[in-house]
């Protein structure tokens, strides 16, 4: 059957182009400067930080809870950790910028972290140990003893 198709000489690698009094041809017409105003402002879309979200593990073990934040470029002094209540908040910020004398303080980097952590009840807040080491900061809350409980024993 293929045999018996007539070839013709128009090739079918240029698509055809629309005749500008049709419909199909004034949308080209029209669609051309909106993709080109669209287009030509792509690169401010560069500019824009979607913001870090910063890891957090929370580890109950039998007889504390152990919370571990990673805060990478942070100072020990950049970073604060508080207790109220039930909730444990972790907060660090960066500010960087070149401070010259004669000079005003140069523009810079601004990173700002906040996260709060609902504890379970029973924590002791008088021994709470906080250690930042490597990027990391571990909070260690040990519980309190009635929290732990106590083992009974079944006697025979």
């Amino acid at each position: 059957m293929l045999t018996l198709t007539p070839w013709t000489k128009r090739s079918t690698l240029v698509p055809r182009v629309p005749r500008r009094g049709t419909p199909i041809g004034w949308m080209g017409e029209e669609l051309a400067p909106l993709f080109e105003r669209f287009f030509s402002r792509w690169p401010l879309m560069e500019e824009v930080v979607l913001p870090i979200r910063y890891p957090l593990t929370l580890e109950e073990k039998e007889k504390e809870v152990v919370v571990r934040v990673e805060l990478p470029g942070f100072a020990s002094d950049e970073v604060k950790v508080e207790m109220k209540g039930e909730f444990l908040t972790v907060e660090a910020e960066h500010k960087e910028g070149v401070e010259k004398e004669g000079e005003a303080k140069g523009e810079g980097a601004y990173t700002h972290v906040k996260r709060e952590i609902d504890l379970p009840l029973g924590v002791d807040m008088e021994k709470v140990e906080a250690v930042y080491r490597n990027g990391v900061l571990e909070v260690r809350l040990p519980k309190k003893p009635e929290v732990l409980g106590k083992k009974i024993e079944v006697k025979p």
